[in-house]
């Protein structure tokens, strides 16, 4: 089998367990017991969330899924730690001045709906940064930078596939500010693209979220 036909596999498996996990994540809260309340809501997307993150990173071993313009990870783990770590900067300063366009001209809310209710279920219930922070992050830099990103770019070229991943990334969020999730999708896919490997949009992506939540906990 070759390589086209063993990344297109597992690039479909990656999206196919990716929607799997948010159907269930929202489907078998409701036939859980109303006693168990919001915890009960909650850790069935924290458990499918990890199993979906494992379970990709396994989906991209099984099929040896890897694209021309990659590099292996143990060729250039220093530049993957230290732009993983630029990256935050990087992707923080995208997102602000996508906001401020997104909020003078397009007059969107000025804070993230969807953060601050990750906020809350971080500041009552602190286990859920794993799902913040680690499991939500790593599942969607394999499907939209990995399999979707990766898919297109020999097709559509480098900003093409950048910008159609990055809208894709947005959209999911179904929290209106399209431009500033669309800004940091573009940033992990310039991030994947220089080094070549998807372990430094994962950095990035990881440790973004996890110092937002701390952020809006501990400074705002």
């Amino acid at each position: 089998m070759d390589q086209i036909t063993l990344n297109k596999k597992a690039a479909t498996r990656i999206i196919i367990l990716f929607l799997l996990v948010q159907v269930l994540a929202g489907v078998i809260p409701v036939f859980l017991p109303e006693s168990l309340g919001t915890i009960g809501f909650l850790t069935p997307s924290l458990v499918l969330f990890t199993l979906g993150a494992v379970g990709m990173i396994a989906i991209e071993k099984r099929f040896h899924m890897h694209f021309p313009f990659e590099k292996p990870l143990n060729k250039q783990k220093k530049d993957v730690l230290l732009w993983g770590i630029a990256g935050i900067f990087i992707a923080l300063f995208a997102q602000n001045l996508a906001s401020i366009i997104e909020v003078q001209l397009l007059g969107s809310p000025m804070e993230s709906q969807n953060t601050q209710m990750l906020v809350e279920v971080v500041r009552n219930y602190p286990v859920f940064i794993l799902l913040i922070g680690v499991a939500g992050p790593v599942m969607e830099e394999f499907v939209f930078r990995k399999a979707i990103f990766g898919m297109l770019i020999e097709k559509t070229g480098g900003i093409g596939a950048a910008v159609i991943s990055s809208l894709l990334f947005a959209f999911v969020h179904f929290d209106g500010l399209l431009l500033v999730y669309s800004s940091m999708g573009f940033v992990f896919s310039w991030l994947y693209f220089k080094t070549k490997n998807i372990w430094t949009p994962i950095i990035a992506h990881c440790l973004m979220n996890t110092l937002a939540v701390i952020a809006n906990l501990y400074f705002l």
